[in-house]
């Protein structure tokens, strides 16, 4: 077996053997199709008498380490930071903390100290999640078309962001949402597939070999926060549709 890693895309696999008809193709994941949208009519009310309301981010399960924590905050504060390019009011996350921490708050005082009408918990955002893709777009034949066997096949890494939404005024639950992006949902990269259908390399890496796998995976800080920023515009989207 061989490992490479080129540019943030690792291949695995054996060197395959030589084949002189290639296949033009590429992939579009649609993680997006399984997004898991549980709202109320309560929330759908409050939104058409409030399209923008005040908002206030808390974090029901922070990372126990200092590091960790920094990272996801970081990754929280581009949340907060594209709400209000949005033109939303955000609200200090960290005064709600204080107020949750000093006991006996119900949400008419949340109301009263810090003037919000939502709050949206961040209860989940990973980047471990995986989509895998045994079939491809023959650019050749303009047809989906399957890879030779199932030892063939395109494996993306998928970015998922869970949150719930609580009504303040109502102190009631509004809704509760699972959004998932993957990095192949933004382009398209071509790649190329062996006339037998079994073996696959990028577009101007076919030299270095051509593998049954290939693996696109969200390592860098600089993804993960585009891919955060691109799930709290889905989360803005569904509730101007409200």
């Amino acid at each position: 077996m061989k490992l490479a890693k080129i540019a943030g895309v690792v291949l695995l696999a054996a060197v395959s053997s030589a084949c002189p008809q290639l296949y033009l193709g590429n992939i579009k994941t649609t993680v997006g199709a399984s997004d898991e949208i549980v709202s109320t009519p309560e929330l759908k009310n409050m939104l058409q008498v409030i399209p923008k309301p005040k908002i206030v981010i808390r974090v029901t399960n922070p990372p126990n380490s200092v590091t960790e924590a920094d990272r996801f905050n970081a990754y929280i504060n581009e949340i907060e930071k594209v709400f209000v390019q949005k033109g939303y009011t955000v609200r200090d996350r960290a005064l709600l903390e204080n107020l949750m921490r000093s006991g006996n708050i119900d949400y008419k005082g949340i109301k009263d100290k810090i003037d919000t009408d939502l709050i949206i918990d961040i209860l989940a955002l990973n980047f471990e999640n995986t989509t895998v893709s045994h079939t491809f777009f023959n650019k050749t034949t303009q047809k989906e078309e399957p890879f030779a066997t199932a030892l063939t096949y395109v494996e993306c890494s998928v970015a998922t962001l869970e949150c719930r939404v609580t009504i303040v005024t109502q102190g009631q639950l509004g809704g509760v949402f699972t959004l998932r992006i993957s990095p192949l949902d933004m382009s398209l990269p071509d790649f190329y597939v062996d006339g037998f259908r079994q073996n696959i390399a990028w577009v101007g890496q076919e030299a270095a070999g051509m593998f049954p796998v290939l693996r696109i995976l969200i390592t860098t800080e600089e993804e993960k926060r585009l891919l955060t920023q691109i799930l709290a515009k889905r989360l803005i989207d569904f509730l101007s549709s409200q």
